[in-house]
């Protein structure tokens, strides 16, 4: 048995709302269902897939039971410019977070909210 392509999902109230602000951060769709008012859409990062789906067909469809609210998940991305990417992300629909900021005297870090609430930390290696 062999296990590929994994792929974490967001449960998101807008599919095309998410993929929109998930496009602006460098993401691209390879995915969605149905084409018209997607309950689902699969983007992909450099290898990464991230899916956004809605909650209520993901539970009539297979008996979870979505948590909506709170921290559910943090997505990092790694970047060569935190402010920059920072700065993008806001523009791109995201709430700021917590602005960049030095961590561990090796990082420079960010967060932002994604039009979902899911925190979207952006990490930088500095000097």
């Amino acid at each position: 048995m062999e296990f590929s392509e994994p792929q974490v999902i967001l449960f998101v109230g807008d599919c095309e709302r998410a993929a929109a602000f998930y496009a602006r951060l460098g993401f691209a769709e390879t995915f969605r269902s149905p084409d018209d008012a997607p309950v689902k859409i699969e983007m992909a990062l450099g290898g990464f897939m991230l899916g956004l789906a809605l909650p209520g067909p993901a539970a009539e469809s297979h008996g979870l039971e979505p948590v909506t609210a709170g921290d559910r998940a943090c997505l990092t991305l790694w970047t060569d410019d935190a402010d920059g990417a920072f700065a993008r992300a806001v523009e791109a629909g995201g709430t700021p977070r917590r602005s960049p900021h030095a961590f561990r005297d090796v990082l420079r870090v960010a967060f932002v909210n994604d039009p979902d609430g899911h925190p979207v930390q952006l990490v930088q290696r500095v000097a």
